[in-house]
């Protein structure tokens, strides 16, 4: 019954230290879901960024496809003039180009890092391990300690005063 209950409580601390390595730590862990949703804020900021950019181009598209002022306007910034205008150049000045977009670098998500799993499992065998052999050490000393020998003499037969098991 006691080499039961060691190997049972050996067990439940060993598959405890494997579901709290795990837990924390592991592929599914705490630690991995939390990279996982920094990535989601970085890359959910970028694509709001790009969205707006995007926006912004298909305004301007429409404008240029129907809107007679907003063609003229860049035609004229292109160094286009109409009929009878003149054109006065100012040397030295660089020409301001309001029009460029940055969209940056693309993004990759990338695996985050965790224990493997491996890992997590020999952590719960080792646990298990070093629990059995203490409950079994401190088992062989309490039966040490507790196994008194007193002779009782009864008609010149010794008798030994065990503990019942």
């Amino acid at each position: 019954m006691i080499k039961m209950f060691r190997v049972l409580v050996a067990a439940l601390a060993g598959t405890a230290m494997y579901v709290l390595v795990s837990f924390s730590c592991g592929r599914d862990g705490i630690w991995a879901n939390g990279q996982l949703r920094e990535q989601k804020r970085i890359l959910s900021a970028r694509a709001d960024e790009i969205q707006k950019i995007n926006d912004s181009l298909s305004l301007e598209y429409t404008a240029l496809e129907k809107d007679p002022d907003v063609i003229a306007g860049f035609a004229r910034k292109m160094g286009y003039v109409r009929d009878g205008e003149k054109v006065v150049k100012i040397n030295g000045l660089n020409p301001i180009d309001e029009y460029h977009f940055e969209t940056g670098t693309p993004i990759k998500s990338s695996e985050p890092y965790s224990l493997p799993e491996w890992f997590c499992k020999f952590t719960g065998l080792l646990m298990f391990f070093v629990t059995y052999l203490y409950l079994l050490v401190k088992d062989l000393r309490t039966r040490e300690g507790s196994v008194k020998k007193t002779k009782v003499k009864i008609k010149g037969i010794p008798v030994y005063d065990l503990p019942q098991v």
